[in-house]
Formats: C-alpha cells, sequence, structure tokens
C-alpha cells in the first residue's frame, strides 16, 4: 500500500511538474507573441523605415505646387508625409543626429534624401529653382513656406477691399451669399 501511495505521489508530482512546465510555455509563447506584435508595431511605426513603395522619383500628391495652391498643396503634402510616417522630417521633430558616430545618421540623411526627392518632385519646375540648392526637408519646408504665406499679403488686402465693396443691394440673400463665398 505504501509502495501505490508513493507511486501514486510521484505520478502526480511528474504530472504536476509538466503541468507547470506546459504552463510555463504558453506562457512564454504569449509573452513572445506580445513581444513579436509589439516589435512589428514598432518598426511599422519607425519614420527610418523604408517600405517598397518608398520611390525618391515619386510625387505624394496629384497636383503639383504652384504659385497658386500652396495652403491646399501643404495640406496634401502633411497627409501624404504622415501616412509614410515622415512628417517629422519637415516639422523639427525628427532632428538630425549631431554625433557623427551616432547609428541612426545613416537613416537620417537616407531618410531626408528621400523626403526632399518627394518635395522636389510636387513641385511646378518653375519654382523648383528656388530650393534646388536646400539639402534639408526641414528647411526646404520653412523656405515654401515663408515664400508663399508672404505672397498672401496682398491677397488679404485684395480680399477686405472686395469686401468692403460688396453690397447686396436688389440680389436675393443665397445670391449675396454666393458672391461673398466666391470672394
Amino acid at each position: 500500500m505504501k509502495h501505490a501511495e508513493s507511486t501514486m505521489q510521484q505520478t502526480s508530482d511528474g504530472a504536476d511538474m509538466k503541468m507547470q512546465h506546459a504552463a510555463g510555455t504558453m506562457q512564454q509563447t504569449g509573452t513572445t507573441k506580445l513581444m513579436k506584435s509589439t516589435n512589428a508595431a514598432a518598426k511599422r511605426f519607425n519614420p527610418y523605415r523604408l517600405d517598397h513603395g518608398d520611390n525618391p522619383s515619386i510625387s505624394l500628391v496629384s497636383d503639383l505646387l504652384t504659385t497658386d495652391n500652396y495652403t491646399i498643396w501643404s495640406r496634401a503634402m502633411c497627409r501624404a508625409l504622415r501616412a509614410k510616417n515622415k512628417l517629422g522630417f519637415i516639422n523639427g521633430s525628427l532632428l538630425k543626429p549631431k554625433d557623427p558616430a551616432d547609428p541612426l545618421l545613416d537613416a537620417w540623411e537616407r531618410c531626408n534624401d528621400l523626403v526632399v526627392s518627394w518635395i522636389q518632385n510636387s513641385i511646378s519646375q518653375n519654382l523648383k529653382s528656388s530650393i534646388a540648392l536646400v539639402d534639408y526637408a526641414k528647411q526646404i519646408w520653412e523656405e515654401l513656406k515663408d515664400i508663399f504665406t508672404h505672397e498672401n499679403g496682398p491677397r488679404i488686402f485684395q480680399l477686405k477691399k472686395a469686401l468692403v465693396a460688396l453690397q447686396q443691394d436688389q440680389d436675393s440673400v443665397s445670391t449675396y451669399y454666393g458672391k461673398l463665398k466666391s470672394l
């Protein structure tokens, strides 16, 4: 009887060990899956990651920048760069590493060059010369903003003048509103 109890105890201890091992393996597998999915997400959101479609010869927006469409163009470019996870190269949140030994320096320069190419490919031919010698995406972005936001001064004056001159006269409210909206 003691031998039978001893055998049952050993079998029970062996089963417990196997269950503990299985539980530990399941926990490790779950942790491993979580780590892998976390790593995959981190890779997907890494601004230095380049995908197959990240080609320097493409234009990210359908309409090229002209002297008349800066606001629409810049918003479209921001959306496209955010979708590509490269917005930090133009808004200053992803700065160039200062240390030449930094392992991210090459990746930063490669991605910056890509963003510069995308911006240049999204600008009409007659405007490209104004940014041709600029090497940093953030600097190009700021120069374009300076060029086109200062030119809005005369447009603002023109709009204010048109608003002052606008009168309803004999027009219906909907016609007057249409004139107002067309400014």
